[in-house]
């Protein structure tokens, strides 16, 4: 079997100029500009370092947030910590990534509370024997 030639680019012509390129006034964009700037001055803090609400920061109780950590504890203590994390949904203006945690510890309140309201007042059967 014969090979098949191969395709190839057609020449380039040395004797053709290059087309002109558009002058501009502006120097090009930097691609990265972060990396341009100028370094920090011997001494200097960075004030980003370590303020809450980044999303490079861990949540505290081992990166679950305050508001899960009262959800479960709530299935353990009888839902004590779900009014908690329910009185601090309405009053917490810290992290926003604790927001579904205590909503969800809001929600649980509600339907406890929902619950014991049931178990009391409706009647049991009472067997006497």
């Amino acid at each position: 079997m014969a090979a098949a030639p191969t395709p190839s680019a057609p020449p380039l012509e040395p004797s053709k100029p290059l087309p002109p390129q558009a002058a501009s006034t502006e120097p090009a964009p930097l691609a990265y500009p972060l990396e341009q700037s100028k370094p920090m001055p011997e001494g200097a803090q960075d004030f980003e370092a370590g303020v809450r609400g980044q999303r490079y920061d861990r949540l505290p109780c081992c990166g679950l947030g305050i508001g899960w950590v009262l959800f479960i504890i709530g299935f353990f203590l009888g839902a004590i910590p779900w009014y908690a994390g329910a009185i601090m949904l309405c009053f917490y203006r810290g992290d926003h990534r604790e927001k579904p945690g205590l909503i969800a510890c809001a929600v649980a309140a509600v339907i406890g509370t929902i619950l014991i309201i049931l178990a009391t007042v409706l009647p049991t059967e009472v067997h006497v024997y």
